[in-house]
């Protein structure tokens, strides 16, 4: 997705404004990065100075660069959830030292789901190093940089001279153009220093590469004839405009069996009559039956490609054939820019704009594809496991939890699922994706409390999106004490308390049978989380065990503005639901 150009340079009027602090925030706003949440202090006051507060979500398109002051870790999640809620890049202010440790966990998803955002690095001074400074991130403390290049690559931008601050800005745009983060790390006294740098945003039109798609269009029809093929839809798919109509269209022409991954879902009609559900973590039992039912003789076409362990369960597409429809450059999970490695068979690469290509394809095979064999529709109902729904006393039956919240999505929403038993299970119960939300996880980080700061970066990015977020007593550790940052934001949060470490209690079971369950340390100490909640600032409501609120709440959760509302959700810990295939992988030595 392009980047959106929304304002040129504010006028400098300030004694500092020229200052390298405020042409790196300048040109930042020139290219659309309005929206920065950290906390201020140490090396980046002097950059800090030129953010307004962002004290207000009516302030979101204003188009001045603003700074939310939010605890670093939630902080380094915000400019993830603004991305997928916009498709505007955003960015996170991290001062020296621990403060680029907490806010790298966010970085760290951003790499692995291939989504641009910015993260302000503070160095310490040139003068400073090698006499022990405070939070020393030189070579002679933490060797930040080594780091942070290490992970980025050339993403990671040092200013240590302000002569080369335009040339590294310019770095900095190339990375997000191809859909990475960029951490600008720079040194306080040197970006200090006066500087005219530039780096205007230039745009580039979307395009395919002809040669490839003609390449496809001689050799698929031959090679699919008389083959199932299969379309797997992965998160690259999920922001091309059109793209549930275009599928669906692909999956018809083809008569192509359709699976997605819990990203992909956002690019898949509910009414595909062709889908068999999500894969993998979570993934629904028609869909796991036929991925793992793929042959030699199939063919599989990938829209996008999501390679991680929670997708593709550390294995190969075992397809004869493999077709790979893909506008990322160098995406996470590649070698040689490409995901043959992960293909049994033979791989193909159509490189392109997803939603170009199709429009080019589909006219051209429906008339080359001939007489297709035939597969059956998607049953109606995508599993046939049997789940208890026998729950302790006090908590509900979460299979009607999520079944009901289902069917009552309006409009305008937006969900993401933190790493809790949510992000297994409420895709399991619901089978098919929704009309009226999308929802996102950033699951191959796993960063536990992440939820939270993707929920807040779409509120900040869309305001008059309802935002939803399911998030777990455990993970509720690492961003409660954010909480009064974003009780005007208008967020709903869903706490899905069963008292334990749920991944983890339940994946032990399998993984160590033999061992008592204390030796788990899975065990939490229980919080009330409603209390909890109003202390902070938000309105607060806990779900009644047979579910008779659950309308009233939802209600709630739509028709309030302002402050934020936190919804508890006694679940039971021993009620098992969407499974976990990586399981599987930690029971044997060779990936232990």
């Amino acid at each position: 997705m392009a980047i959106r150009l929304e304002r040129e340079p504010r006028e400098r009027q300030a004694t500092w404004a020229e200052s390298g602090n405020s042409v790196v925030v300048d040109i930042l706003r020139s290219w659309g990065v309005t929206f920065f949440a950290g906390v201020n202090g140490g090396g980046v006051v002097h950059v800090a100075k030129s953010f307004e507060p962002f004290d207000d979500p009516a302030q979101a398109h204003d188009g001045v660069s603003r700074l939310l002051t939010m605890s670093e870790y939630v902080a380094g999640f915000a400019p993830l959830g603004y991305w997928l809620a916009s498709g505007r890049v955003a960015g996170c202010l991290t001062t020296t030292g621990a403060a680029t440790k907490l806010g790298a966990s966010g970085l760290s998803d951003a790499k692995l789901h291939n989504i641009p955002a910015v993260y302000l690095v503070a160095l310490n001074s040139t003068l400073s190093i090698g006499n022990g400074p405070l939070q020393d991130v030189s070579e002679h403390g933490m060797n930040i940089v080594p780091q942070l290049e290490a992970e980025l690559g050339e993403g990671c931008v040092v200013i240590d001279n302000i002569n080369r601050l335009e040339d590294g800005m310019r770095r900095a745009q190339h990375m997000l153009k191809r859909s990475k983060p960029v951490a600008i790390a720079f040194h306080p006294d040197v970006l200090s220093r006066p500087t005219d740098a530039a780096a205007p945003w230039t745009s580039n039109p979307a395009t395919f590469a002809a040669r490839d798609v003609a390449e496809f269009l001689e050799e698929f029809p031959r090679v699919s004839r008389g083959r199932r093929v299969v379309i797997y839809v992965s998160g690259e798919a999920a922001f091309v405009p059109g793209i549930r109509e275009a599928t669906t269209h692909l999956s018809h022409l083809l008569r192509a069996p359709t699976v997605w991954s819990v990203n992909g879902a956002n690019a898949v009609s509910p009414t595909n009559p062709w889908g068999y559900g999500y894969i993998s973590f979570g993934g629904n039992d028609a869909a796991m039956e036929l991925w793992r039912g793929l042959t030699a003789d199939d063919v599989v076409v990938t829209l996008g490609f999501d390679p991680g362990e929670y997708s593709l369960n550390l294995g190969r597409i075992p397809a004869g054939w493999v077709y790979h429809f893909t506008d990322l450059r160098d995406p996470y999970g590649h070698k040689h820019g490409e995901f043959r490695h992960r293909a049994a068979h033979e791989y193909r690469m159509v490189r392109g704009d997803i939603g170009m290509v199709l429009r080019e394809i589909l006219p051209r095979l429906e008339r080359t594809v001939g007489e297709r064999p035939h597969t059956p529709m998607a049953p109606r109902d995508l599993n046939t496991r049997e789940i208890s729904r026998d729950t302790r006393p006090g908590t509900v039956d979460a299979v009607e939890f999520y079944g009901r919240l289902h069917r009552m999505w309006r409009p305008g929403s937006i969900g993401f699922d933190d790493v809790c038993t949510a992000y297994k299970d409420r895709q399991y119960v619901a089978q098919r994706p929704s009309e009226a939300i999308r929802f996102f996880t950033t699951h191959d980080g796993s960063a536990m409390g992440g939820g939270f700061g993707l929920g807040v970066g779409a509120k900040c990015a869309e305001p008059d999106l309802h935002t939803f977020v399911f998030t777990g007593d455990g993970c509720w550790r690492l961003f409660g004490g954010a909480l009064a940052d974003a009780a005007n934001l208008g967020l709903n949060v869903f706490v899905v308390n069963n008292g334990v470490l749920g991944i983890v209690d339940k994946g032990l079971e399998v993984i160590i049978p033999d061992v008592e369950k204390r030796r788990y340390h899975s065990r939490l100490p229980r919080i009330d989380f409603t209390r909890a909640a109003e202390a902070h600032g938000w309105e607060a409501a806990r779900v009644a065990p047979d579910l008779s609120d659950l309308g009233d709440i939802v209600d709630a959760c739509y028709e309030r503005r302002g402050r934020s509302l936190l919804v508890e959700v006694p679940v039971d810990p021993d009620q098992l639901i969407g499974l976990n295939p990586r399981l599987a992988n930690l029971t044997t030595k060779t990936y232990l």
